[in-house]
């Protein structure tokens, strides 16, 4: 079965894409390689990807991004690329990975770049998709809410002391 792929863009609105896209990530910092790829991910609409230095991290952006900021009920484009610089960070620093060595997870790691997003997005209605998407990654890994709410609140505030 054929996946469902994006309505056809112009080369002219394929390249302002891809200028948004990297003035965003540029603007939360990101190191690396930014690419926009006019294609279905089916993966949320964007990936970091982790290089052999940060000059190598790569970023890229799905087609369906531009969907999801279209909708005011979704992420916006921004919120989800801090996400991603959230990968590159939680990725990057040292004192994360050491601290975090033999109990960093995906779900961990999922939960601390969306904590890191909402540390470098401007819009606080992204703020609070972030840390609500925080909050959902660890109660669906079978925390109790209230559990849930203090563990997010603890990471957030040990990242604004450590980043």
């Amino acid at each position: 079965m054929a996946i469902e792929q994006p309505n056809p863009i112009s080369a002219k609105e394929r390249r302002e894409r891809l200028g948004r896209v990297t003035r965003i990530a540029r603007g939360f910092s990101f190191v690396g390689r930014v690419e926009y790829r006019h294609v279905f991910s089916n993966t949320g609409g964007a990936q970091f990807g982790l290089g052999s230095n940060t000059s190598r991290d790569l970023l890229t952006v799905y087609a369906e991004v531009f969907e999801r900021d279209a909708d005011p009920e979704d992420f916006s484009l921004e919120a989800i690329i801090a996400h991603e610089r959230g990968h590159q960070v939680v990725c990057r620093n040292e004192a994360l990975q050491s601290m975090l060595a033999d109990r960093m997870t995906l779900t961990i790691e999922e939960i601390l770049a969306s904590l890191v997003g909402s540390l470098i997005v401007e819009s606080e209605s992204d703020r609070e998709a972030l840390m609500l998407k925080a909050l959902d990654d660890a109660a669906g890994c079978g925390v109790e809410l209230s559990d849930a709410i203090d563990l997010v609140s603890e990471l957030r505030s040990f990242l604004e002391k450590t980043l």
